[in-house]
This record gives structure tokens, C-alpha cells and sequence, in this order.
């Protein structure tokens, strides 16, 4: 399969420009960084009764900041560097295929990101086991996985949007709108048509209307919050704030995990689209 050569290479080549290691080494400052600060917070540094489960959701905001950041810078030019520097020749040189080269540089790039993750948590979880008085492994390695998919995810948005263009500060400016619009400004809009509706500003806790419930988890790392929420225990008090005993599937925590997986495969196939139909 081409795409296994390119991805294997985009792998390779991360590891030997160190780039790999960087990301290793910051998300393992990150997450272990914030098992140690979480203790410390929470028993003032005179120790205490600390469960794991309550470091997973102080991660939750942290992480669902950081990461996609990180996936983005290391998606965003991995189809408009190479074009803009030449390489883009030797990367479509046969067998390659426009497809092969998309889809492969999303699993190579989403390779490195997922290593890197993987790597934090490791080192978190050793600090977990030696400071924290329970541990829920089961809870640690599902909140594991869906930060995972939030790297691999944003990695692929990344890649997805470096397919649409020639010039890397294009896709620079594509990934800085797209994160600004998903990430900072989407809460402003729906908070926008809210008062469209109601007359006044959503409060939490309260009872708020499904229709705002689902359009606050469209972007990405909300999807991936809704996930971590309704899939970890010991958070039953705030899911029981915002959603209903028994809510629709659209607002079920595998509708949130569905999100997730669509973000993933649809903004590489639309770059993909618009890089098969590029004059190059």
C-alpha cells in the first residue's frame, strides 16, 4: 500500500529531525506536570484523600486546549510545505497518489501526535500511582484514548486543510481561522441565537433547550469534552445539569464519540477533493 510508504516516512523523518522527541517531551512535561499540580492544589501540599478520576476532568480543559493546538501545528503544512519547497514531486512520484499522500501523511503525522500523547500519560499515570490514593485504570486508559483521537483528529483537520492550498502561510492562516472559529468564537454564536430565542444569556446549571445543547458540542474538542463526560464516571452531577434522564441519541455520549470521528474523516476528505483538483 503507498500510503504505509509515505506515512512510514513522515514517521521516520519526524523522529530523526527530533521533532517526534519535542512533542514527546512536552506533552510529558504537560500531563505529568499537571498530576503533580493537581496534587498539590488540592492538599495544599500536606497530602490527602485524592482519587484519579477527579485528575482526569482537571485534565479535560487543559488538554482540550493544548492538544488540538498541537495537532494543528503538526498537520498544517504537510501537504503545502512539501508543494511550496519542491518535495511535493517527489512525494506524488509514482506509486504515490494525490489519496495516498493524504491519507498517509494523516497517519504519519497522527502516529507522531499519538506517540507523544501516549508517552504523557505514561509518565502521568506513574505520578498518578505514586501520589494519588485510588486509581481507575479503566477510567485512565478511556479518558487516554479519546485524547488520542483528539491529537489524531486535530492532526487530520490539520493535514486536511494543508491540502487545499499551495503556499504554507495560507494553510497557516486556514488553521488559525478554523481553530478560532471552532474553539474560541463558536460559544459566542450559540450563545447569540440563545438569546435570539429565549431573551437572555444560557446559565448553568439549568434546564437549556436540546437544539443548544448539540450545537455546542459541533466543534471538536466540545465533542471530545461531551465524550469524556458522559463515558468516565464520578461526573454524574454536572451531566445530570446539562442533559436530560434520558436524552436523544444525538445527544448520547456515542453521538459525541460519532462527532469526533467525523471531524476526522471529513475535513481530510474535502482537502483531499480540492488537492485532487489542484493545478499543480
Amino acid at each position: 500500500m503507498s500510503w504505509v510508504a509515505v506515512a512510514k516516512k513522515d514517521f521516520q523523518d519526524a523522529a530523526r529531525s527530533k521533532a517526534l522527541w519535542a512533542l514527546t517531551a512536552l506533552f510529558v512535561l504537560f500531563m505529568a506536570g499537571t498530576a503533580w499540580l493537581y496534587t498539590e492544589i488540592q492538599s495544599g501540599g500536606q497530602g490527602g484523600e485524592l482519587a484519579a478520576i477527579d485528575l482526569l476532568f482537571f485534565l479535560l480543559g487543559p488538554a482540550g486546549f493544548v492538544v488540538p493546538i498541537t495537532g494543528l501545528v503538526v498537520g498544517h503544512k504537510a501537504i503545502a510545505g512539501e508543494l511550496e519547497s519542491g518535495s511535493g514531486k517527489f512525494l506524488l512520484s509514482l506509486p504515490h497518489t494525490r489519496r495516498d499522500a493524504v491519507v498517509g501523511k494523516v497517519a504519519g503525522r497522527g502516529a507522531v501526535i499519538a506517540v507523544a500523547i501516549l508517552a504523557g500519560l505514561v509518565v502521568a499515570a506513574a505520578v498518578t500511582l505514586a501520589r494519588y490514593d485510588s486509581f481507575d485504570a479503566t477510567a485512565y486508559v478511556g479518558f487516554s484514548l479519546l485524547t488520542v483521537l483528539l491529537g489524531v483528529m486535530y492532526t487530520a483537520i490539520g493535514v486536511g486543510l494543508s491540502a487545499v492550498t499551495k503556499r504554507s502561510g495560507r494553510a497557516t492562516i486556514l488553521a488559525l481561522v478554523f481553530f478560532v472559529v471552532f474553539e474560541v468564537g463558536w460559544g459566542l454564536v450559540t450563545s447569540g441565537l440563545y438569546y435570539l430565542s429565549a431573551g437572555t444569556f444560557p446559565r448553568f446549571p439549568g434546564t437549556l433547550p436540546e437544539w443548544y445543547l448539540l450545537l455546542n458540542r459541533v466543534p471538536p474538542s466540545a465533542a471530545f469534552s461531551n465524550a469524556v463526560y458522559q463515558f468516565l464516571p464520578g461526573n454524574s452531577t454536572l451531566v445530570g445539569q446539562l442533559y436530560p434522564q434520558n436524552p436523544p441519541f444525538y445527544l448520547s455520549k456515542w453521538a459525541a464519540l460519532a462527532t469526533m470521528l467525523v471531524w476526522l474523516v471529513v475535513v481530510p476528505a474535502l482537502g483531499y477533493y480540492r488537492f485532487e483538483r489542484m493545478d499543480l
